[in-house]
């Protein structure tokens, strides 16, 4: 359809028009400082955490690339090294499940022995998170699966709805869930019940674990982030939030059009959807709209990148949050882990894990 006759509809009959809008950060997600103030627990420029879990034992084990480590104490030791990108972690005791990418899951042990749980090729591509099950099986978020064009970027710009959910039970894997909007988050919210963050749609839902290829129940949507995986505490559930929704971005994606001539006609870098972190190149898109004066990054401009986690309780109401500044470096937070009471966000973006200070409830 061309751009003027769907502007000439919209014009008929203004309803069609979608003109989605981005909710404020608000209530439970005011913006603050903590990770700001956040304690770094690695050497800077070292590594490239992008999940983090913590075992019994107290220790954090983070991927990095393709290697899986361990902190703890201040002190970081190699845990496993692979031949593919390590997508995500869970704990399970002191083992640590991995799944990597072009080969499966594999559990490592504290020693650092390696071995195949499954290789299944529903998990070898593009998995987002894992979790455990109360009967020892693994659940698997699959954020797209769209071949080697698989990435979040490209799937936000494209519509992709392709994601799945997969339950793993020993070297078995069975498809249980398909048509999400890329899943990026998934755990335990009770023996019966399963968190599930639909990043594209802006949306937590809980599914039942006996009937998860049904729609599930939203806890809470239209929020003003992107929402990412998940960990299960006590006082309800943190979330890592890779990505900020901006205006520009949403408006794109309200003009088909436009959008498909930025995809086709724009280098990938270029295009204006959220990052991990902004490197603020001279060709960045609208750097002369009034967004920095005099040298500083206004507040109010349309946020490329954010340093975000929060907590929300199991009602489904976002209760506290840990922010970066938006001239902060410290963004592109892709992991968090919890155990008694202990908050670490691993900020891909940043390159670094960031343990956050107590907060006075």
């Amino acid at each position: 359809m061309s751009s003027t006759l769907s502007t000439l509809r919209e014009w008929i009959n203004p309803n069609r028009g979608r003109h989605r809008t981005v909710p404020p950060m608000d209530t439970g997600l005011r913006p603050n400082l903590r990770l700001d103030e956040a304690t770094e627990l690695l050497p800077p420029g070292r590594y490239g955490p992008d999940d983090v879990v913590i075992t019994r034992s107290g220790a954090a084990a983070f991927s990095s690339g393709n290697v899986v480590f361990d902190c703890h104490d201040g002190e970081v030791g190699l845990r496993a090294e692979f031949s593919g990108r390590v997508a995500a972690l869970a704990a399970v005791g002191d083992e640590v499940v991995a799944a990597v990418e072009g080969r499966g899951l594999c559990v490592v042990s504290p020693s650092g022995a390696v071995a195949e749980i499954c290789t299944d090729r529903s998990v070898t591509s593009c998995v987002t998170a894992l979790t455990g099950t109360p009967d020892g099986a693994l659940l698997v978020a699959v954020g797209s699966t769209a071949g080697q064009s698989a990435e979040w970027a490209r799937a936000l710009v494209t519509g992709d709805r392709s994601g799945q959910i997969v339950q793993v039970d020993g070297d078995r894997a069975r498809v249980v869930a398909e048509g999400l909007a890329w899943p990026s988050g998934i755990g335990m919210a009770s023996d019966r019940d399963v968190l599930v963050s639909i990043s594209l749609e802006h949306r937590v839902e809980v599914r039942e674990l006996a009937a998860l290829g049904d729609r599930g129940r939203a806890v809470t949507a239209n929020l003003p982030i992107y929402p990412g995986r998940v960990s299960v505490a006590d006082d309800g559930y943190w979330f890592a939030a890779p990505y900020v929704r901006n205006r520009v971005t949403e408006m794109l994606l309200d003009e088909p059009e436009v959008l498909a001539e930025m995809i086709g006609t724009i280098g990938r870098d270029e295009w204006f959807v959220p990052r991990l972190h902004s490197e603020d190149p001279f060709t960045e898109t609208m750097q002369m709209g009034q967004l920095r004066v005099l040298g500083v990054v206004k507040s109010w401009a349309p946020a490329r990148s954010c340093g975000l986690v929060f907590r929300m309780d199991r009602t489904g109401r976002v209760v506290e949050s840990a922010h970066a500044r938006v001239d902060s470096n410290r963004h592109g937070v892709t992991g968090v882990a919890v155990r008694d009471g202990q908050v670490i966000a691993a900020a891909r973006g940043y390159g670094n894990l960031l343990k956050l200070q107590a907060h006075n409830r």
